[in-house]
């Protein structure tokens, strides 16, 4: 009886596991799609990544050159970056948030200001986890230790 349970509880773990490792291909899918747009810089590549990612519902509700606006002030303010995270701050089943540095930056460089990293927040849809449920957090990591203290 107990190996049954045993086999049982090993049978759910795989299965969430599995579900968890779906969630985080979509977001990192995601995160790549954004780099890709954001070093292009061009109102095309952000245009497209946000009719990619949105969820439907929530493109239908959104100013499509307001987003565009948004996105293209963020691309001058850091310029290209860097494909590879410089840190991990949060993973979650449907929420990943990275920070990511400029492309001329080394990630081993731990004495960036913090006013030169950007922090990336990707919430993707409970049901369609291949959508965003909101847009892209995107803001300087010195709003946010700003906004924690």
């Amino acid at each position: 009886m107990m190996n049954i349970k045993k086999l049982l509880y090993l049978f759910l773990l795989l299965v969430l596991s599995t579900s968890i490792q779906a969630q985080d291909k979509h977001q990192l899918a995601m995160l790549d799609q954004f780099l890709e747009a954001h070093n292009k810089g061009t109102e095309a590549a952000i245009s497209n990544f946000i009719e990619k990612t949105y969820h439907p519902v929530l493109l239908e509700k959104i100013d499509l050159e307001k987003h565009i606006a948004f996105y293209d002030h963020i691309i001058k303010e850091f310029g290209p970056l860097h494909h590879t995270p410089y840190e991990v701050v949060e993973v979650k089943a449907n929420k990943l948030i990275v920070n990511l540095i400029k492309q001329d930056e080394k990630l081993e460089n731990q004495a960036i200001d913090a006013t030169e990293i950007l922090m990336v927040e990707i919430d993707t849809d409970v049901n369609r986890p291949e959508f965003l449920s909101r847009g892209l957090g995107l803001g300087a990591l010195a709003c946010s230790v700003r906004k924690d203290q």
